[in-house]
């Protein structure tokens, strides 16, 4: 028996909430989520006996990591939080005659600042070591978030290249890093989801988008960076919050009979 398979793969990461500014200065904006790890199919010889029933389990995609809550105002700035790590796919099996282990999930970026710029996660790990793109850091206030960059993908159709993600705008807080998809899969990946616009002055930052839906094969896409808030007289104002890290790709199995 000819096997084709691949088990789930990882969500995305929540993308960082972005900074509160304070009174006197904008803060900085939140990374992306990593993207999870890819799993194109991948091909199993195995032996079986006519008239046994074998159970097959096609492993579910990860889900993805929430995003971080945005900053609340505060005269001093404000930092709030960093985005949930997406979780690992689950594993496709073939009885106990064939297993297709399910990828990791995106780390959620981290949170911006006053001072500190947002991270973006870590890559999930992927088949044969595999990773997304590299997805986008947060930026200075004043300044567009980073784009994330595409995976060095091969050929088709079982290797692909990840989209490249946006960055926020620029504005009086930073904008937060974009994400990319999740690279190496059986379908072409999506592009990458953008980070929130550092607010302007007197404004809050907006929030990072939430991943796209992956593609299959793909890990599901990290959400972007939430933009810092701008300065703001008395209170100082709102970070926004990091976009939603998207659910992974289910797994699947081809069986064929071979004589």
């Amino acid at each position: 028996m000819r096997l084709y398979g691949r088990g789930g793969t990882g969500g995305g990461g929540g993308g960082g909430q972005g900074g509160g500014g304070s009174t006197s200065a904008g803060a900085h904006g939140g990374g992306s989520g990593g993207s999870g790890g890819p799993a194109p199919t991948m091909p199993y010889l195995a032996a079986v006996t006519p008239g046994t029933t074998y159970v097959v389990t096609i492993g579910a995609g990860g889900s993805g990591g929430q995003g971080g809550a945005g900053a609340n105002a505060a005269p001093g700035g404000a930092a709030g939080s960093d985005g949930i790590t997406g979780a690992t796919g689950g594993t496709t099996s073939f009885d106990a005659l064939a297993f297709f282990i399910g990828t990791s999930g995106g780390g959620g970026g981290t949170h911006g600042s006053l001072t500190g710029l947002g991270s973006a996660g870590a890559q999930g790990v992927g088949v044969l070591g595999i990773t997304g793109g590299v997805n986008g850091d947060g930026n200075s206030a004043g300044n567009a978030g980073n784009k994330g960059t595409s995976a060095a993908g091969a050929t088709s159709p079982f290797f692909t290249e990840g989209g490249a993600g946006g960055g926020g705008a620029a504005g009086a807080g930073g904008g937060g890093g974009g994400g990319t998809s999740g690279g190496v899969g059986d379908a072409n990946s999506n592009a990458g989801s953008n980070g929130g616009a550092g607010g302007a002055s007197g404004s809050g930052g907006s929030s990072g988008a939430d991943g796209a839906s992956a593609t299959a094969g793909s890990g599901g896409i990290g959400g972007g960076g939430g933009g810092g808030g701008g300065d703001l007289a008395v209170t100082g104002s709102n970070g926004g919050a990091g976009g939603r890290g998207s659910n992974g790709s289910n797994g699947r199995l081809i069986v064929r009979w071979v004589e």
